[in-house]
């Protein structure tokens, strides 16, 4: 009764898609035949018949037989119908070699078709499958070869998936950056200790049988020898392309972040929202809590931003260090601010310098602001008024151009302040205005058919300056995230530049290009990096 009710649910998506498979039936609609077959099965149990049950073998007869139209089955039914009136005295009529034929050349052509042709077309483990499956149901029993053949199935598909590599690309943060648009001096410095953050972007189903590999290679990131050539301080795994997880998977990451936090990395999750399936199953094995602090972060963007915003405190600290040296009143640099990320990593820096990385980061700062120190000197800007000093430090390594030359384009900015919060252009405006930031953060949401991205603008850099000087819509709706203050060029201002001061207007557009041909760079290497 059990096999007879297992196989009565089981024969329909089996001999259903081999049937059309074997007729060549492209329109197959596998829920209406299930739904069939579930109403005729109650009628004819209710009428006290047998169950409905479609013979796969005696359906491929009867349609290379010429009977492919409804017209031939209503006449088997009726036949059918004729005989079981009749009784099975009529069947005494046919020949016996007749249906010995009939069931050889059957059986041959089933033979040929499980076995023989399918010998080029699987590969050996699930060839060998095949193999099994017919065995046990030609010598032991037909509902255990079922059995065997799924259980053999299970273990092909873990072999086969587990080959598969579930690491699909590794970044250093040299390569891999945020989309935030920083200034030159914190665009240096990143440059410089952007090593200390690795990218490990995973894919597909992460189980037991693909994690080994994964961890076996981030552990090796920390062995002796490579931790000492690249020491990282972050660790961000990339769960954006992985479709699901299993318990030992997510405990192997609360494994991994016990090591690493012994090493003092800290593990960033990003592409994994807390309240998602994935990331359920990594809070349910404690994830985080006998170690580092772990964040579940929405996308790459936002795991980068954080982790370099936490090594810029760094730049920070020695920033203040240098000011309380020279004994100077005012300890904070309105060029260095950065954008506060909603899930900041937790990161602190003593003045001894004790570990390796801590000693980098503090080299690195070092010399960074060394390099901003000297260029300042040699041109003096501290010294200048507003916008002359914005110009000419956003435009740092852009221009060849002094102060003299940048100072006639002083009168054509206009000073502005935006409180949080407050919405500078839309997507689709025209682009009336483009802006320097001299103080605060602007955020660009950028809403595209392929996808929806943002953009955080620190101090010191341009905003807007590509669609106005193209005569182009905007592409993006900018807010303001804290208050700012900003210079704006309008449309009448730039054409008076260009009236009466036009190799400044010549020069300004051209640097202009520069600043868009970075962002595009930026924007290009962050795009293929999430898509790698």
């Amino acid at each position: 009764m059990f096999a007879l009710t297992f196989f009565g649910i089981l024969h329909v998506p089996i001999n259903i898609p081999a049937l059309a498979f074997n007729i060549g039936e492209d329109h197959l609609d596998l829920d209406r035949e299930l739904m069939a077959h579930g109403i005729t099965n109650a009628l004819s149990g209710f009428a006290g018949s047998i169950q409905n049950y479609l013979v796969y073998t005696n359906s491929v007869l009867f349609i290379k037989s010429g009977g492919n139209s409804r017209v031939a089955g209503f006449l088997l039914a009726v036949a059918t119908f004729f005989i079981m009136i009749s009784g099975p005295g009529i069947i005494g009529f046919i020949p016996v070699m007749m249906v010995g034929v009939l069931i050889f050349v059957l059986g041959f052509e089933l033979v040929c078709e499980a076995i023989w042709d399918p010998r080029k077309k699987l590969k050996p483990l699930e060839y060998l499958t095949v193999i099994a499956i017919v065995l046990v149901m030609g010598i032991y029993d037909f509902v255990v070869g079922i059995f065997v053949g799924i259980g053999l199935a299970f273990v092909s598909l873990v072999v086969q998936t587990s080959r598969i590599p579930a690491v699909r690309a590794s970044y250093s943060g040299e390569i891999a950056g945020s989309t935030v648009r920083r200034n030159p001096v914190q665009h240096d410095y990143l440059h410089r200790v952007g090593k200390q953050i690795h990218v490990t972007k995973l894919a597909g189903y992460l189980f037991f049988g693909t994690i080994v590999s994964v961890e076996a290679r981030i552990r090796s990131l920390i062995e002796e020898e490579a931790f000492n050539n690249r020491p990282i301080r972050y660790l961000i795994f990339d769960l954006w392309h992985v479709t699901g997880i299993d318990y030992s998977a997510a405990e192997a990451f609360n494994r991994l972040n016990r090591i690493f936090s012994r090493k003092g990395v800290t593990i960033v999750m990003s592409g994994v929202d807390s309240e998602s399936a994935i990331g359920l199953s990594l809070r349910a094995v404690g994830l985080g809590e006998n170690g580092n602090e772990v964040k579940l972060l929405p996308d790459l963007n936002s795991a980068l931003e954080s982790c370099e915003n936490e090594l810029l405190k760094a730049l920070y600290h020695s920033k203040e260090v240098r000011n309380a040296r020279n004994a100077r009143s005012n300890t904070e640099s309105r060029d260095l601010d950065v954008p506060r990320s909603n899930s900041p990593v937790q990161y602190s820096i003593d003045t001894q310098f004790s570990s390796p990385r801590r000693a980098y980061l503090h080299a690195a700062a070092t010399n960074t602001l060394d390099t901003t120190e000297r260029v300042q000197k040699s041109h003096k800007w501290q010294n200048f008024a507003e916008p002359l000093r914005l110009l000419l430090q956003t435009f740092q390594g852009l221009t060849d151009k002094n102060e003299d030359f940048w100072f006639r384009a002083v009168a054509y900015f206009t000073r502005r302040e935006y409180l949080a919060g407050t919405v500078l252009y839309t997507e689709h405006q025209p682009a009336n205005e483009f802006y320097l930031l001299e103080d605060g953060i602007l955020r660009a949401d950028y809403d595209l058919p392929q996808g929806r991205y943002f953009e955080s603008i620190v101090a010191g850099t341009t905003c807007g300056e590509l669609p106005f000087f193209s005569e182009t819509e905007r592409t993006a709706t900018v807010v303001a995230e804290r208050d700012c203050v900003a210079w704006a060029m309008g449309k009448e201002q730039w054409r008076l530049l260009q009236e009466r001061d036009a190799d400044v207007a010549q020069e300004l557009l051209r640097v202009s290009l520069k600043l868009t041909s970075e962002r595009m760079a930026a924007i290009t290497s962050y795009v293929l990096t999430t898509a790698g």
